[in-house]
Formats: C-alpha cells, structure tokens, sequence
C-alpha cells in the first residue's frame, strides 16, 4: 500500500507501520486506519493476505490477527484495536486524543472486564 500523504507531529518520515487486510473490509483495520488519519500520523501500510498469512506476520504478532501497529522509534509491535488506539494516544500525546477523557475509559473498561469474566 502507499503511505500515508500526512506528515504527522514535526517527525520526519513515516512513525509506524501499520498491518492491515488486503481486501480492505476488515472493521477493526478500517478503526486504526481512521485514527491514524485523523492523528494525522505518517505511517506506511503492508497488506496482509488473510487467507496466506505469511510466517513472519506469525512470528511477529503471537495471534496472527489483522491490525497491528509496529513503531519506527524502537520496533514495538502492537495488536488488537482498541489497545493500538490507546497506544497512539500515549505515543503521540501532542496530536488530538481519541478519547476524550482516559480516566472514564479506563473505569468503563474495567467494569466491563468484571462483568465479562463474572
């Protein structure tokens, strides 16, 4: 895929890579796709076949699930949605954050996590 035109945050060059589907129907790609646009973040793209998942994709990422994020600054790699959109918003504190207020997303994950596994 071709990365994305943004530049984000006074970084020169692309501060992460992002793995994604290739059919581009993926709900959860789609999610940190948008977030990265809308951080404005400069990110290069590699498209996953999810019928042919390559082994260095499995190697990389434990489920071998799509998306997953891995940072230019120091090579971590980062999967499943909602953690990689919390991850941005720690990252990239100087961009605008896509949740307004951490604290009640915490609770309200929290309580969450006590009733799914009650």
């Amino acid at each position: 895929g071709l990365p994305s035109k943004q530049s984000g945050v006074g970084v020169s060059g692309p501060v992460l890579t992002l793995y994604r589907d290739t059919n581009g129907w993926c709900p959860f790609c789609e999610r940190v796709w948008l977030a990265l646009r809308e951080k404005g973040l400069e990110f290069d793209e590699v498209l996953i076949n999810l019928y042919d998942k390559p082994q260095w994709y499995k190697d990389m990422v434990p489920t071998s699930l799509v998306p997953a994020v891995k940072f230019a600054s120091d090579g971590e790699v980062v999967w499943e949605s909602d953690v990689i959109l919390r991850r941005l918003d720690e990252a990239f504190p100087e961009t605008r954050p896509l949740f307004a207020d951490p604290g009640a997303v915490e609770e309200v994950n929290r309580l969450t996590g006590r009733v799914m596994n009650a």
